[in-house]
This record gives C-alpha cells, sequence and structure tokens, in this order.
C-alpha cells in the first residue's frame, strides 16, 4: 500500500482508497494552483483542462506521483468548504486579522475581552 492512501471499509464490506493530505500537500497543490491560475488555466471559476493537466504534471515533478486529476477536484471542494467555514466564523468580526508569516488568525485581548462581556 502506498504510505499517501489510506483505506476504508465501505458500506457494502468492501475496501476504498482514499488520499490523506498532509500541510506539505496542500501547499504544494495551492502554490501549482496559483501558478497555473496566472498563465491563464482558470476562466472564471472553473478551471481549463490543460490546468488540471498542468496541476498533476507539476505534483508529479514534486514526487506526488499518487495524485490524479481527480484527487485535486475533491481538495479543491475541501479546501473551498474549509475556507468558507472560517469565513463564516470570522467575516462579521472586526479586530481578527490573518498573518501571513505565523499562518494563524491574530487578534488583541480587547476584542477577546468584548467577545466574552457579549452572551452568545
Amino acid at each position: 500500500m502506498n504510505r499517501d492512501k489510506n483505506v476504508v471499509t465501505d458500506s457494502l464490506g468492501g475496501y476504498r482508497e482514499f488520499t490523506k493530505w498532509t500541510t506539505k500537500m496542500n501547499l504544494i497543490l495551492l502554490n501549482a494552483m496559483v501558478e497555473d491560475a496566472r498563465r491563464g488555466s482558470r476562466i472564471g471559476d472553473s478551471w481549463i483542462t490543460q490546468g488540471y493537466t498542468n496541476i498533476v504534471m507539476t505534483l508529479h515533478e514534486t514526487k506526488l506521483s499518487v495524485i490524479k486529476k481527480n484527487h485535486i477536484k475533491n481538495r479543491q471542494k475541501s479546501l473551498k468548504d474549509r475556507g468558507r467555514e472560517v469565513h463564516d466564523l470570522f467575516g462579521g468580526l472586526s479586530g481578527f486579522a490573518w498573518n501571513h508569516t505565523t499562518k494563524r488568525f491574530e487578534v488583541g485581548d480587547e476584542v477577546w475581552n468584548d467577545l466574552i462581556k457579549v452572551p452568545p
């Protein structure tokens, strides 16, 4: 079994493999997507077929040869869902800021104190 794959039992008693994405894999994927979007492989909210091909080739060059187009599509959906959750969580709150160095949201003590005072 490949070290990047995990196996789970499905509802019919069979097995299916899924790819377990690491932080490093996510960063490689996102960088590849950004670079290819800059090359014009994204029209509106959609990737052109050549864009997916380019991203897969980039991932294969970085030793992620198990990743295929469908893996990328599924991971993109997961990342979008997580992005929506973060936006929903912090979108209406002032004082929260993303720190690009630490890769975390930061907020001052005064903001936390104000949030603690307000009942949910």
